[in-house]
């Protein structure tokens, strides 16, 4: 049985604008992490698995795992602590065995299938999913409440119909979407619009087909699509977050860092105010260490313990920045290889291999990764507990 949150008990205490990191309060050394990965295979109940960002929606104790080079996004239970004996359905295919684009092997899409899903976002409100879908340049939303294989999508954002598939910019364009956040209210959906070098939001308080974006980071409008490196500039973005204070992370994956947005100010052209795998905005060097980075892909924050959680795939770990320490910009904790120096891709029962998704379970104190080298789906149990 898993335990359930009592929100009224749990007072999040949100730092101001210049702390920013909302990350975990015990140190993430010797007994305080319990790992829990499987040898390299696949989740059970399917054939393989190449990785990608996840999903949790802890209210009905489910698991959203894009599976991108499959062309499809597993569900599964997570109610016994780990992933079920099989998956509840698969978005995206109609059967376990199924990894076709667009699940019929047209790149024609459809309202079905998906085509290297790359992103993805709970959304508690209406109980649905958003995906990126990579390569058909669109977001879909589905609703989850009943889940069965090959679910049709409901809504569709950056192209007029289900069956198109053009690679667009302005404010109703996307080219290559890929990671997603929902901010806390579930009004306003971020997409990080990786090929157009930028994150877009849209407001979602109310579902359409095509609706334009309201404000775009990384670019000086909706028409700009130039890469660059710069406080006001992003180069491939991959991943978003957006905590409760509104702040906005980005992992910049072209410019191997992480940079944060103030999102209570307008972000049109807006300028980071904080930026970490790199000493100035103005660089972009791929290192390692507590202070580098390279390639980071995906975000995730524990918010009552103040810590953010990156995978650092070109470096083969995950690596924790913590809110509570005399220096938020340099790594404090990192995961999957022997220490804070080393960046070898790990064989499955030492540590991690490219790791390119991370959701972090605040009841459980788990944080869930997917391996793309491993070919598999775990977590570490933080805390001791």
């Amino acid at each position: 049985m898993r335990r359930r949150l009592d929100c009224a008990a749990l007072e999040i205490v949100y730092l101001k604008r210049h702390l920013f990191i909302l990350l975990l309060a015990v140190a993430l050394a010797g007994p305080d992490v319990a790992r829990a990965f499987g040898p390299a295979n696949p989740p059970p109940g399917v054939d393989s698995f190449s990785g990608g960002p996840m999903a949790l929606d802890l209210a009905h104790d489910r698991i959203f795992l894009c599976d991108s080079a499959n062309n499809r996004v597993l569900v599964y239970d997570i109610s016994a602590g780990t992933l079920g004996r099989a998956p509840l359905a698969i978005i995206g295919q109609p059967d376990a065995q199924s990894v076709a684009m667009n699940a019929t092997g047209e790149p024609t899409p459809n309202g079905c299938g998906l085509a290297f899903p790359n992103g993805i976002a709970y959304d508690a409100n209406r109980d649905g999913l958003w995906v990126s879908d990579f390569l058909n340049n669109r977001v879909l939303f589905f609703d989850t409440q009943v889940l069965k294989n090959f679910l049709p999508a409901d809504f569709v954002i950056g192209q007029s119909g289900f069956g198109q598939c053009e690679m667009r910019c302005g404010s109703r364009g996307l080219a290559g979407p890929a990671g997603l956040a929902l901010s806390a209210d579930g009004n306003r959906l971020f997409v990080a619009d990786s090929l157009n070098h930028r994150v877009l939001l849209f407001a979602v308080e109310k579902l359409v087909h095509l609706p334009a974006a309201v404000a775009v980071v990384g670019q000086e409008d909706f028409l700009s699509y130039e890469p660059g490196t710069s406080a006001t500039a992003l180069r491939a973005p991959s991943g978003v977050a957006v905590d409760g204070n509104s702040q906005l992370y980005v992992a910049d994956t072209g410019n191997n860092r992480i940079v944060v947005f103030d999102g209570n100010a307008p972000l049109t052209d807006a300028s980071a105010y904080a930026v970490f795998g790199q000493e100035d905005f103005n660089l972009a060097e791929a290192a390692g260490g507590a202070e580098g980075l390279r390639a980071p892909t995906n975000i995730t924050l524990d918010e009552f313990d103040s810590w953010m959680f990156v995978t650092d795939a070109g470096n083969h770990r995950v690596v924790g920045y913590s809110g509570r320490s005399d220096d938020p910009l340099r790594a404090a904790a990192v995961l999957g290889q022997p220490d804070i120096e080393s960046c070898e891709p790990q064989a499955a029962a030492a540590g991690l291999d490219a790791p390119v998704g991370a959701a972090y379970d605040l009841i459980e104190q788990k944080l869930w990764i997917a391996e793309s080298g491993n070919a598999r789906v775990g977590f570490y149990k933080l805390g001791g507990k």
